[in-house]
């Protein structure tokens, strides 16, 4: 149990360590008006940029029908950076242009917590025609909704848990480097520490639970056929991103 404890107070310090370097979580909010010609009924709206790669088709990215032709979106994001975006039907055969069906400048802001974005798009892209393709591993529209209302509820209970761990941290360091400091402190705040992360770690868990229980009988052999074929330990990762981010179109 000490040595597993430890893993779990090195990896904590280490995401803590990543974050103090790049700056503090911010919380933004995404709200765009867009035009329904070009889209057809299923369509979804994604959100793409300097944050997730660029991917524009990614379902932890898919925003959520705030209205008529009013989406929004809220993603996690460094304090204080700088970030480029730009909004898609799913792929860059269909992204937003200029009126003339131009290609237009990425959009910028500076993050902030609480910062919200008003965005208005004028016109999409008319997707090039594409070859067929395996549609296995691709989430219907209905999947991804599923997902992408997850990510927001896990999001904003795992921001209250890392609130709770740099509280714990804060007061372990300012324990540390004080002039006498108390090993009982330092005992009681390791024991903190460890519960903040097993309870953040449990609910990571469970996420990936129920994010596997959308995923159709289908969807989960061609999974698991993609992992026993990778001789990487650590490629399942990428497989099951590579899923959850695979649209229908």
């Amino acid at each position: 149990m000490k040595k597993l404890s430890g893993c779990f107070l090195g990896l904590t310090v280490i995401i803590l360590n990543f974050n103090l370097t790049f700056g503090q979580i911010a919380s933004v909010k995404f709200e765009v008006k867009v035009p329904t010609e070009g889209m057809q009924k299923n369509s979804s709206v994604f959100l793409t940029g300097s944050f997730n790669g660029w991917n524009p088709h990614d379902s932890m990215y898919i925003m959520q029908k705030a209205g008529d032709e009013l989406y929004s979106l809220i993603i996690p994001v460094f304090d204080e950076k700088k970030y480029e975006y730009k909004f898609t039907l799913g792929s860059w055969g269909s992204v937003e242009t200029s009126l003339t069906g131009s290609e237009i400048k990425n959009r910028k802001f500076i993050s902030y917590d609480g910062l919200i974005i008003k965005d208005t798009v004028l016109k999409w892209k008319s997707p090039e025609h594409e070859s067929k393709r395996d549609t296995t591993l691709m989430l219907s529209k209905k999947q991804m909704e599923e997902i992408s209302k997850m990510k927001t509820e896990i999001f904003a209970k795992m921001m209250g848990k890392m609130k709770s761990v740099l509280s714990v941290l804060k007061k372990a360091f300012m324990n540390m480097l004080s002039e006498k400091p108390d090993m009982k402190l330092r005992k009681k705040y390791h024991e903190q520490m460890v519960s903040s992360i097993n309870s953040f770690l449990d609910l990571a868990a469970d996420a990936m639970w129920k994010v596997s229980s959308l995923f159709t009988p289908e969807q989960k052999k061609a999974i698991l056929n993609e992992m026993e074929k990778s001789k990487d330990p650590g490629s399942f990762i990428d497989i099951i991103t590579k899923a959850m981010s695979t649209p229908h179109k």
